[in-house]
């Protein structure tokens, strides 16, 4: 389906584009992006291999209703408070909440330095679920009060 826009057409569909022509054309595709229009680039050789281009405001929205579900249980025998998040495999303890939290957030940095020095292999083990819990904690550049706001404290 197409839409009229004077003499020009614009169809309904997300546009794409190979790897080649992203190259080619890309401060258009890039300004189309900008306007709020989802781009693909796919790989030639792969048509598995598709990244999107859009809007990072757009990008900010959608992560922003992404939340964690964080779990806090004390152990009374041995006085240690744990918070764990299961979405990412992580947690903290600590003799109060706000150390286990803060053992977490460690934690968490720990584990995204990790990740970002083996990507190749973290992006072919993990689930896609959990890469996109990490991806919102790796827009928080390392910061502990924004990995805290975004983990839900």
């Amino acid at each position: 389906m197409d839409i009229r826009k004077g003499d020009r057409k614009m169809s309904l569909a997300i546009p794409r584009y190979n790897i080649r022509d992203t190259k080619k054309y890309y401060s258009e595709l890039n300004n189309m992006a900008l306007k709020g229009i989802e781009v693909i680039t796919y790989n030639s050789n792969n048509q598995g291999e598709e990244v999107s281009h859009i809007k990072t405001t757009h990008l900010d929205k959608l992560l922003d209703n992404l939340s964690f579900s964080p779990l806090i249980e004390k152990d009374e025998e041995l006085s240690i408070n744990t918070v764990a998040l299961n979405e990412i495999d992580l947690y903290g303890e600590g003799e109060t909440v706000e150390t286990a939290i803060e053992d977490l957030i460690t934690s968490i940095i720990e584990y995204l330095t990790v990740y970002v020095d083996k990507i190749d292999m973290f992006s072919r083990v993990e689930s896609e679920a959990k890469q996109v819990y990490v991806l919102k904690l790796l827009r928080c550049n390392g910061n502990r009060e924004k990995i805290r706001k975004a983990i839900g404290f």
